[in-house]
C-alpha cells in the first residue's frame, strides 16, 4: 500500500513509501529506494532544515555535518549509517546489565538517564522513538540539556498522542513496542501528549515541534488503555495509529 510518493531525505530518491495492506502505522511506511522509514526521512528533513537547508537529502549535506559533535541514542538505521563516518558522530545502544560507558561487541553502552559524557559536549543529540521507553524522564531530558552545548539541539522522534496530556503507564496495562535488542520488545514507560514542552522546558530547553505527516485527527490517535484487548490480539504494524511529528527542543540561556 502506497502512503507518499516523495523525495526521501535520506537517500535524496524521489520514492514510493510503502507499507503492507492494513497497517495503520503509516510513519513507519518505507522508502522504495533505500529502506529507510518515513518517520527516518522526516527526521532527516528537519535536520537538513536545521542545520543545512536548502539541500534535500543527508547524502547532499553530508559535509556540512563535518565539524559538529553529534550523539544517537542507537547504533544501527538509516541515519546511522548517514552519519556514522563523521568524525564527531558519537552513537550508543542500552543494554540491559551492563554499565554505561563499557562496550559490548564493540557497542558503547550508555543510559539516558545517567550520560557518561562532559557537559557542554555535543551540538545536536538524536534519539528516534525512544522518550516514551525511559523510566525518568526529568533526568533524561536534565542529562540531555547538561551535555548539548549552548543552543545545541535535541531533535526526535516520538509516538505522539495528540489532544491529550502524558500518562505514566508504571500502574497500567503493560505495552511494548518492536526492539531489534529484545525478543519481548520495549516496555512504554510514557504516552507523551501536548505538555511534553511543560517537562523538557524546565532543564533550560525551548522545544517546539514540526509536523510532517498528519494522517490522523487527534481521537484517532490509539489509546491503548481504550483498546487492550485488541492490542493484545493484533499485529503492532494494524494497530498503532499514530502521526509523523519530530520535535526539536533547543539549549537555551535560563531567564
Amino acid at each position: 500500500m502506497i502512503v507518499v510518493d516523495e523525495t526521501c531525505c535520506i537517500c535524496g530518491n524521489l520514492s514510493t513509501f510503502e507499507i503492507m495492506e492494513g497497517a495503520a502505522c503509516f510513519r513507519e511506511a518505507k522508502c522504495s529506494s533505500c529502506g529507510a522509514r518515513l518517520r527516518n526521512s522526516d527526521l532527516a528533513r528537519v535536520l537538513i532544515d536545521e542545520i543545512a537547508y536548502p539541500s534535500s537529502s543527508l547524502k547532499d549535506c553530508f559535509h556540512t555535518f563535518k565539524e559538529m559533535r553529534i550523539l544517537e541514542a542507537q547504533a544501527s538505521g538509516p541515519i546511522h549509517e548517514a552519519f556514522k563516518q563523521l568524525p564527531g558522530y558519537v552513537c550508543f545502544e542500552y543494554f540491559d546489565g551492563v554499565k554505561p560507558g563499557e562496550f559490548v561487541d564493540g557497542i558503547l553502552c550508555n543510559d539516558l538517564e545517567h550520560l557518561t559524557f562532559d557537559d557542554n559536549s555535543f551540538d545536536m543529540i538524536i534519539t528516534q522513538d525512544v522518550m516514551e521507553h525511559v523510566i525518568n524522564p526529568d533526568k533524561a531530558f536534565a542529562e540531555i540539556s547538561r551535555v548539548l552545548k549552548k543552543n545545541g539541539r535535541h531533535i526526535f522522534t516520538i509516538p505522539f498522542h495528540e489532544g491529550r496530556s502524558t500518562i505514566f503507564r508504571s500502574e497500567l496495562p503493560q505495552i511494548h513496542h518492536g526492539d531489534p535488542l529484545r525478543s519481548s520488545g520495549a516496555l512504554v514507560n510514557i504516552d507523551w501528549g501536548d505538555d511534553i514542552g511543560a517537562f523538557i522546558d524546565k532543564h533550560g530547553m525551548k522545544t517546539t515541534s514540526v509536523i510532517a505527516h498528519r494522517f490522523y485527527r487527534p481521537e484517532e490517535i490509539t489509546n491503548v488503555d481504550q483498546s487492550y484487548e485488541e492490542y493484545l490480539t493484533t499485529e503492532r504494524i494494524k494497530y498503532f495509529r499514530y502521526n509523523s511529528i519530530v520535535f526539536v527542543s533547543e539549549k537555551v540561556e535560563p531567564e
